[in-house]
């Protein structure tokens, strides 16, 4: 009769593979990525308010939170998507400043439709909805670090203008 004993593994030494703590190497397409996912959030801080407008008139959670739950994630997936090894500090600090402000639309989504979900049981989160307006100051951050990464990327004068590109094209 077979024996019924699991085999024991031992861990290899090549499963685990130990890094050095040095920062990446500065990436130039970090800068993309950079105004590539502020530019998604803009869009996406949009579709955010529109759903923060829907909770706030009390529409049903089972027609809102289909949308918003897969937007509460995108922000999530924004922030663990922000690049690091960034050229300047000013991009460094446009990062920090980038992924509190996702950190904060997904869980301003989140509680939304929490507080939308329990407002029968207390007359405090009826008032909450009822106060819900947008995204507040960190959208509009959001919006001002996109167009300082948007105006960083934008060819210098003197080529606007060999390119035909006007301020009025512009």
């Amino acid at each position: 009769m077979r024996s019924l004993r699991r085999q024991q593994r031992r861990p290899s030494a090549d499963r685990f593979v130990l890094t050095d703590c040095v920062a990446e190497p500065v990436s130039p397409d970090a800068a993309v990525a950079l105004l590539r996912i502020a530019a998604e959030a803009v869009i996406l801080q949009d579709e955010a308010e529109a759903a923060l407008l829907r909770i706030r008139r009390r529409e049903s959670l089972g027609e809102i939170a289909p949308r918003a739950g897969p937007l509460v994630r995108r922000f999530f997936a924004l922030r663990d998507d922000l690049p690091t090894g960034l050229h300047r500090e000013e991009q460094a600090q446009l990062r920090d400043q980038m992924a509190a402000i996702l950190h904060s639309h997904a869980m301003a989504l989140s509680v939304a439709m929490e507080f939308l979900a329990q407002e029968w049981r207390s007359p405090v989160l009826a008032r909450q909805l009822d106060e819900l307006t947008d995204l507040g100051a960190p959208a509009r951050r959001l919006d001002e670090i996109h167009r300082l990464l948007a105006g960083a990327s934008a060819p210098p004068a003197s080529e606007r203008k060999e390119h035909g590109l006007t301020a009025a094209a512009e």
